[in-house]
């Protein structure tokens, strides 16, 4: 036989099913007969210790999206910041390539013109 292993020490879940079974005990003390109180009682301990894992786990996970920081939310802006730089830069680098070359064109033309006034006067 292999040892079950519940995540958890067993002195816990034995100590959640005495609270349960008082509990039942107490509640059912008036209402049922002595004589099928005790069993009552142990029998739906358990039970009611599966009912209220599952209505915490519902619970938690109809509740955990509220206090989940937003991962959607929160993707748009950076595609949105890399789109608005390249706009703000394609300018930004049209105007450095528009001085670079403005100024090659305009030393290569006065040179011409220079050597072209220099030749016909001697």
């Amino acid at each position: 036989m292999g040892v079950l292993n519940l995540g958890y020490p067993w002195w816990l879940l034995l100590s959640v099913l005495v609270v349960f079974a008082l509990l039942l005990y107490y509640l059912l003390r008036g209402r049922v007969s002595e004589r099928l109180l005790v069993p009552l009682a142990v029998v739906l301990a358990p039970v009611c210790t599966v009912a209220a894992v599952a209505v915490a786990v519902v619970l938690s996970a109809l509740l955990s999206p509220l206090y989940e920081t937003p991962t959607d939310s929160a993707e748009p802006p950076l595609r949105k910041a890399p789109e608005t730089t390249m706009q703000t830069t394609q300018p930004e680098t049209a105007s450095p390539t528009a001085s670079p070359s403005a100024s090659p064109s305009a030393s290569p033309s006065a040179s011409p013109s220079a050597s072209s006034t220099a030749s016909p006067s001697p």
